[in-house]
């Protein structure tokens, strides 16, 4: 049995349009845990309509891990469901992160064509889609949506948070919440004005904080699964001058430009300017 489309949608409900209907209306689905021939869960609410099938798993007890996609024939027999989906769709994905939620349910197809269903604990954070610098205002421009978060109604003001990492810098800039938007300007001159010359780097790392002061979001970059940003995604850097940033230790300009950790977390990096091009 193979599936044509396989995505799971923002109320978990696994979608699937079968290669056809093959004929066999007793046919169902049940997920095992991938390498563990024991451990698996019938889907009982299912909804079947020649080839489209909807299998609803909230509520289901499935744990953290990646678990198969079997197809269960009218005789009981299971069996792999393979797929010609890749599972991506971005626009999918963004729609998927709106609103709060414990689990995240993902659709993969494997090496070999299988569908598998990934499991991971949700946590909080907020999904970058836009960053612009800008060298003429001297601020960098981040825009995006709140993921596994309370979508707040209206616009409300709240801070983005920078944080020093491994010092004890802190500093914070105003943002925007529009429900599940958020959109910010952070200026580098007080970036480079905190600038600890005797460390070779200085890295900010980006929070948005919640407008009930509750919790703060980790900006990342996370719903297209593209891994390791770092040396894929380099945005261009902009010198703050001293007379920009004010008195600070040195007086040298510095250098400051967005970067996406090892995490694809995004932060700021800061390091003394050597002269030369600006």
């Amino acid at each position: 049995m193979r599936a044509e489309l396989s995505r799971i949608d923002a109320e978990d409900v696994l979608e699937l349009r079968l290669d056809s209907d093959h004929g066999d209306q007793g046919g169902g689905l049940a997920l095992r845990r991938h390498g563990d021939g024991e451990a698996a869960i019938r889907v009982t609410d299912l909804e079947r309509e020649g080839a489209r099938v909807r299998a609803h798993l909230a509520g289901l007890p499935i744990a953290d891990g990646v678990w198969d996609v079997l197809w269960i024939d009218g005789q009981g027999r299971p069996a792999p469901l393979s797929t010609r989906d890749t599972g991506l769709s971005l626009a999918d994905r963004i729609a998927y992160l709106r609103g709060r939620r414990e689990r995240e349910l993902r659709a993969l197809r494997d090496r070999d064509g299988r569908l598998r269903v990934r499991a991971a604990t949700a946590t909080p954070y907020a999904e970058v889609g836009w960053v612009d610098v800008d060298a003429g205002t001297g601020t960098v421009t981040v825009s995006g949506v709140l993921a596994y978060a309370p979508e707040h109604r209206g616009t409300t003001v709240t801070e983005v948070v920078a944080r020093q990492r491994g010092l004890d810098g802190r500093l914070s800039a105003p943002a925007e919440l529009d429900g599940a938007r958020f959109h910010c300007a952070i200026p580098l001159a007080p970036i480079a004005d905190a600038h600890v010359p005797e460390r070779r780097h200085n890295e900010w790392d980006l929070w948005l904080r919640t407008p009930d002061g509750g919790q703060d979001l980790r900006l990342a970059m996370l719903a297209d699964d593209i891994v390791g940003k770092k040396r894929k995604i380099v945005y261009p850097e902009t010198v703050v001058d001293a007379g920009d940033a004010g008195e600070r230790a040195g007086g040298a300009a510095v250098r400051i430009r967005p970067y996406y950790t090892v995490k694809d977390d995004l932060s700021l990096l800061a390091v003394e300017h050597a002269g030369g091009d600006r």
